[in-house]
């Protein structure tokens, strides 16, 4: 054979009838749930893969809108909104551009749990019992954010469309509470391993969440709501995202919720609300900026006093 030929172009072994066998024979010994696992994290990557979505066009325009502030004044910071400033979806409660990398850190962690959840197939133990507790919910919530993929598109951008894709966040949101109710009842019994693969990155999943679907919902609210309804719902998702980070740290212990949420609303916050298809008074802006950064505050202030047994032992 010569140097030059690549030795799979040329193996029996690795023609596609073995490569297809030997997979087979991989998955055949795979347990239910971790195929469900694997599938619900590849189904989910794929649906967010397709482009078309809503965000992606608002991201274009975001880009557009900050490059052209920039060229009008060359000592302006360039400043990427998530949505654009003059955006019939860019409500009062919308994180500045910078709080979405989130996302990267919550793929990554999840492609390791996938991964866990597979190598846990010969090892048995605490923490195939805890990833198998997960499964189901965390399945689920991988299919209504697919969903979401599909119902976040030009098709819903009328009023009486644009709920539905609200209604999926929820949905993912109640399926993730669900599976992290599961994460707390398994955790005791849990590898330090299992902890870093499945529980930070559900628990980041989770507080994320619960903050989009409240940014969706201001969303819908900035389409069919006078601009006082939009303040008032925005006012209230500032201190009731802050609210339930705290309460759920606080009653399970676990800091990376709170974290989360923190981290939402500081970019709530730092975005400031500001929009020009509409004049609002600075005064109830700087109000709702100060909401967010309390509201971010309490919820770190739920980590310290959550870890404060961890400390003293």
């Amino acid at each position: 054979m010569a140097l030059s030929t690549p030795p799979v172009l040329t193996d029996a072994a690795c023609s596609p009838r073995r490569i297809a066998s030997a997979s087979a024979r991989a998955f055949a010994g795979l347990k239910p749930w971790q195929l469900v696992t694997a599938l619900a994290y590849g189904v989910n990557v794929l649906a967010v893969s397709v482009p078309g979505r809503i965000d992606g066009e608002m991201q274009r325009r975001a880009q557009a809108e900050a490059r052209a502030a920039k060229a009008k004044d060359e000592n302006a910071k360039e400043k990427t909104h998530a949505i654009p400033l003059d955006s019939e979806y860019r409500s009062l409660f919308t994180p500045a551009g910078w709080a979405f990398a989130i996302w990267g850190a919550i793929y990554a962690g999840e492609f390791a749990l996938v991964a866990h959840a597979l190598a846990s197939a010969s090892g048995g133990g605490a923490s195939e019992a805890a990833t198998r507790a997960v499964a189901p919910s965390w399945a689920l919530a991988c299919a209504f954010q697919a969903l979401w993929c599909a119902a976040f598109r030009p098709w819903a951008k009328a009023p009486r469309h644009f709920w539905v894709s609200s209604a999926l966040l929820v949905a993912e949101a109640v399926a993730l509470g669900s599976a992290h109710r599961a994460l707390r009842a398994a955790a005791s019994a849990a590898s330090k391993a299992w902890y870093w693969t499945t529980h930070v990155p559900l628990s980041m999943h989770f507080g994320w969440i619960s903050c989009a679907a409240l940014v969706n919902l201001n969303s819908h609210v900035a389409k069919t709501c006078a601009p006082d309804t939009q303040l008032a719902t925005a006012f209230l998702s500032a201190f009731g995202a802050g609210g339930l980070g705290a309460a759920v740290t606080l009653t399970t212990g676990d800091p990376v919720y709170a974290l989360v949420i923190a981290w939402a609303l500081t970019a709530v916050a730092s975005d400031g609300g500001k929009r020009t298809t509409e004049t609002l008074a600075d005064v109830p802006l700087k109000a709702l900026t100060k909401a967010a950064r309390w509201g971010a505050r309490a919820a770190l202030a739920s980590v310290v006093v959550s870890q404060m047994p961890a400390f003293a032992a």
